[in-house]
């Protein structure tokens, strides 16, 4: 096919590894509400037209309801740590998160299931809380696994 052939190697090898996974696991800090630069650069370049989705003549005349998933993981597992408290994140910077990552960047492509894990906090907080956290990524890996 014709997009996939003109994109860059490094792009089709990640690809490859995202399209045979059973689920998808995204670990990283929250920069401007969403991904570092990086990671997001990544996920745009990855979950592309043509493998991520498709677009139906409706998508191509600019009307989301064209976007057709191509993705067909079970789950996903995203976790974010974050700079400011839980309580900031439930005023209004989760709702962002949620749509842009969680609902528009793995639902809307097809993941069934999206589990979306925030650690508060987590430079300034104590090192008991700290530990907490590496405790309940360990647990959500062991129950993402099975």
């Amino acid at each position: 096919m014709f997009i996939h052939s003109h994109r860059p190697k490094d792009v089709r090898d990640q690809w490859e590894k995202v399209k045979n996974a059973q689920g998808l696991v995204f670990i990283a800090p929250v920069f401007w509400c969403h991904f570092p630069a990086i990671m997001k650069g990544w996920f745009e370049r990855v979950f592309a037209y043509g493998d991520a989705y498709a677009l139906t003549s409706d998508g191509w005349q600019g009307e989301v309801k064209g976007r057709v998933p191509l993705l067909h993981h079970e789950k996903a597992l995203v976790i974010n740590t974050t700079l400011f408290s839980e309580e900031d994140y439930q005023a209004s910077l989760k709702a962002p998160m949620i749509w842009l990552i969680d609902d528009w960047g793995l639902r809307y492509p097809g993941v069934k299931k999206v589990e979306h894990v925030y650690f508060y906090r987590v430079p300034v907080t104590d090192d008991e809380t700290r530990r907490g956290y590496l405790e309940q990524a360990y647990k959500l890996g062991k129950d993402f696994a099975q």
